[in-house]
């Protein structure tokens, strides 16, 4: 006889058999007809750290790069336009697709009320065991009148697809959406990561001293930045940039990029390192000439 309950459970993604893999999202179509649809829709946002309002010194800012490669884009898959009476129903909401191949490849319609536009695709998100995924605003695009609803979802137990829906923020207003235009985001993020972060000052985790010194260097971050910064190319002395503190100490792990999936020391790390192992490193003036070296 066959044990039914077994043989299921051996075709289940994340039983023990079929893991989903680490760092990896999983996309299962709803049949293969719409596998080619895939790379339409979903944007790896990683390496995509232009955007077309910002400018040149934008680019100066590292947590702004990083911050723009952060998750995957939902694209439109057809050009639609919508509008927005200010009312609760679905129907307040006059949602147009020019739907070109009639295949509804991307479904996009006014479903929930509340001045919702909501996309359903052809296919499901499967992570690996412990992670979430949470639909979001896509980092640093503006979509104007346009906000997407936040919500985490368990996609390494939901079995089937969830919609992203983006609420119009203006009503009478015709909000137009081309073809490829980025209108949504989804995150990795392991479950139960940010639930136990909690605030405390500093008073309840450190001494008095250790409180001092981090004044102290916030102080003198700030002079630095308004003073010799302000004389450097691009008025900009890219200390956040290189991963060094005025005290010529490297930052952990530090990112400047988001190319490899380990982190390894800058140049400038490295000269550090080897500088402070010779005992050559004492002061801030001799970080500054060791850097230009």
């Amino acid at each position: 006889m066959i044990d039914q309950d077994k043989t299921c459970s051996e075709f289940k993604i994340n039983d023990d058999n079929n893991l989903v893999p680490e760092n990896t999202i999983v996309i299962v179509t709803e049949d293969e007809s719409w596998d080619s649809s895939v790379n339409d829709i979903i944007l790896p946002l990683k390496g995509q750290t232009k955007r077309d309002w910002f400018i040149k010194h934008a680019y100066f800012c590292l947590p702004l790069l990083i911050g723009n490669q952060y998750g995957f884009a939902i694209r439109s898959y057809y050009d639609f336009e919508a509008e927005w009476n200010g009312g609760d129903h679905s129907s307040d909401l006059i949602v147009k697709v020019d739907m070109a191949d009639n295949l509804n490849t991307q479904v996009i319609s006014s479903h929930f009320g509340m001045g919702l536009v909501t996309i359903q695709n052809r296919f499901n998100f499967r992570t690996p065991k412990g992670v979430n995924l949470m639909t979001m605003d896509p980092p640093n695009v503006i979509n104007p009148y346009l906000r997407n609803m936040t919500a985490v979802v368990e996609t390494d137990n939901l079995r089937r697809d969830f919609t992203f829906n983006i609420k119009l923020t203006v009503p009478n207003v015709k909000v137009k959406v081309k073809k490829g235009d980025i209108i949504s985001c989804i995150l990795p993020i392991p479950r139960f990561y940010v639930d136990n972060y909690s605030i405390k000052m500093a008073k309840d985790v450190f001494s008095k001293d250790v409180i001092d010194k981090e004044r102290d260097h916030g102080r003198r971050l700030g002079e630095e930045r308004l003073g010799p910064d302000q004389l450097k190319p691009n008025g900009n002395g890219r200390r956040y940039f290189d991963g060094i503190d005025i005290e010529g100490n490297a930052f952990y792990k530090h990112q400047k990029n988001m190319a490899s999936t380990s982190p390894k020391d800058t140049p400038q790390v490295l000269k550090i390192k080897k500088a402070k192992v010779k005992g050559k490193l004492t002061t801030g003036s001799n970080l500054s000439k060791l850097l230009k070296t």
